[in-house]
Parts: structure tokens; C-alpha cells; sequence
């Protein structure tokens, strides 16, 4: 498949991950209510709104993430890889799963499988941090080979 090709289908999926991110954002409380009622298990109040809560800060942040992936996805359709903005969007790509491992970890003392996302998000972290380190280096070469005559 071509490069291009497989950024513009990225790019559509990542629109349509942000959809979903924002329609869970407003059917949460219900969507857990069902499953709970679904599995025969009582869902105290405290317990729904304290996930709904965590769940729209940890949605905030994964936006946040999503439009700066969004950015880098727009700036490789313009041929623009190895740019300094790149390498600040990924940092920020970064710092935010970062964040949602923290919000997850206070999650879990409403829900114990928030651990579990707390260490995907903190793995994903150490991942998007080694690739934002090896986008430094490129860009940081590329300008030293710009400079050569």
C-alpha cells in the first residue's frame, strides 16, 4: 500500500475514534447502567457519575491527544515528516497518555479494571516517548544535512 494512502486512512480512523470518544463522553452513565442490568449486578450512583467523571477527563485528554495525531497526520499529507512542530506533537501525544495513566490509576478506586488502562496508557507513554526521541534526532539531522553545501 502507499504511504500516503495508509496516512489518509489513518486519518479517517482517527476522526472517527474522536467521534466515538465524544458520543461515550455524553452515553456513559446509560451505556453502564445497561451493562450493568445486563449482568445482573446493582451499580451503586457513586460509582456511575464517579466513572462518568473520570472517563470525561481522561476523554478531554485523549481529544487532545487525537487532534494533535490529527496535525501530524495533515502535516505528512504536505510532505511535512521530519519538522520541529512534529516532534511538539508527539511530545504532546506523550505527556497525554502520560496523564491518562495517572487519571486511571485514581480511577481504579472506583473500578479495579482502571489498572489495567493505567498500565496500557503508561506503556503506551514509554512508546510514544521513544518515538518522539527518534523523531528528535531525525529532524535534528535532517537540518545538520541541510546545512551541508
Amino acid at each position: 500500500m502507499k504511504t500516503e494512502t495508509i496516512v489518509k486512512l489513518t486519518l479517517w480512523i482517527n476522526r472517527i475514534v474522536m467521534a466515538v470518544v465524544v458520543l461515550l463522553m455524553i452515553t456513559l452513565p446509560f451505556a453502564h447502567r445497561w451493562y450493568a442490568g445486563l449482568m445482573n449486578y446493582p451499580v451503586p450512583d457513586g460509582d456511575v457519575w464517579g466513572l462518568w467523571a473520570a472517563y470525561v477527563a481522561c476523554a478531554g485528554i485523549i481529544l487532545v491527544a487525537l487532534w494533535n495525531m490529527e496535525k501530524l497526520l495533515k502535516n505528512m499529507l504536505c510532505h511535512q515528516v521530519f519538522v520541529w512542530e512534529n516532534v511538539r506533537r508527539v511530545r504532546r501525544v506523550q505527556w497525554c497518555c502520560g496523564l491518562v495513566a495517572l487519571l486511571c490509576v485514581m480511577a481504579a478506586f472506583f473500578a479495579l479494571p482502571a489498572l489495567l488502562i493505567a498500565m496500557i496508557m503508561g506503556f503506551l507513554c514509554l512508546v510514544v516517548s521513544v518515538v518522539a526521541c527518534v523523531l528528535d534526532g531525525a529532524v535534528a539531522l535532517r537540518e545538520e544535512n541541510d546545512l551541508t553545501i
